[in-house]
């Protein structure tokens, strides 16, 4: 057990000291005069030494006193900056969502201030890439991916919406194709990130695509930028493009397939019904059903 004197006065005493004055001193701490005197002599008694020389016009601080009021100063600070960092992480509430660059760009970032409004309080943070290995670690609160990660029973997944893919283009292209089996007449754009988006698609429609063709873009969202830029068709989710379609930037003249994979939602298993985790779940779930077909 530590040797210390009582914590109260030694509060009150920093105070007293750094007025000089008993008076001010209670005043500041909402005590009386004689509340003060008392504590200054409960630790002049533990000391045996005098604190505060007392005379006619007020009181000085003794040399024992001068060496209490720098420890206490040093001590009281580095304890209020402590716990003043301990209360803030505490009363902080952050959600971290790691998501790909491009879900992030065409269809989350678009829609979140809808979920902000709800949980003000919430600070967001979001992280391109994401994986499971940083949602394991805490590294990340919440991760979505398009397909569906190694099963486990730390993960707790929920299909948030299946994936609807199929070529879009600029809508001032001249030469549209008129089926899915004329889409080796146009250009095509490729995605690194998803590189076997095309083949997925013509696999559902029946055609085949020469993947060897066309022009290859690092993600998902510069194919989309360059297809609205005219330069070819992106195969894309129609969940990424709604906006594009409504607005006219883009259209899908062959339509939309529904593929063998869908967009998750990933959480600890742990901390699913964590509040603000599982409000985030119940949001994106509803924000993407609201026309997107059920997953399978």
């Amino acid at each position: 057990m530590r040797r210390l004197p009582p914590i109260r006065a030694l509060q009150s005493f920093e105070v007293a000291a750094n007025h000089e004055n008993f008076s001010r001193a209670a005043e500041a701490l909402c005590l009386t005069h004689s509340a003060i005197s008392h504590q200054v002599r409960t630790l002049e008694s533990w000391f045996g030494q005098k604190l505060f020389a007392r005379h006619p016009g007020g009181v000085t601080l003794t040399e024992e006193g001068e060496q209490l009021k720098s420890a206490c100063m040093t001590a009281f600070s580095l304890l209020e900056e402590r716990c003043a960092g301990i209360r803030a992480r505490v009363s902080e509430r952050k959600l971290t969502i790691a998501c790909s660059t491009s879900f992030l760009a065409l269809w989350l970032l678009p829609r979140i201030e809808r979920f902000s409004k709800q949980l003000p309080e919430l600070v967001l943070s979001f992280q391109t890439p994401g994986d499971v290995a940083s949602l394991l670690t805490r590294k990340v609160d919440v991760l979505i991916l398009s397909d569906r990660a190694s099963a486990s029973d730390a993960i707790d997944a929920t299909c948030v919406a299946t994936d609807v893919i199929g070529p879009v283009c600029a809508p001032g292209w001249t030469s549209l194709p008129l089926s899915p089996r004329d889409i080796g007449t146009v250009p095509v754009l490729h995605a690194r990130s998803r590189p076997s988006a095309w083949k997925e698609w013509a696999n559902e429609v029946g055609v085949s695509v020469d993947l060897r063709r066309g022009q290859t873009l690092d993600s998902l969202s510069l194919t989309i930028e360059a297809a609205r830029s005219g330069l070819g068709f992106a195969i894309a989710p129609e969940m990424l493009v709604r906006r594009d379609l409504a607005e006219r930037r883009l259209i899908a003249p062959l339509g939309f397939a529904t593929v063998e994979r869908a967009t998750y939602l990933y959480v600890s298993a742990s901390r699913r019904q964590q509040a603000d985790i599982a409000a985030f779940r119940e949001w994106l779930i509803t924000e993407a059903d609201s026309d997107s077909p059920a997953c399978f």
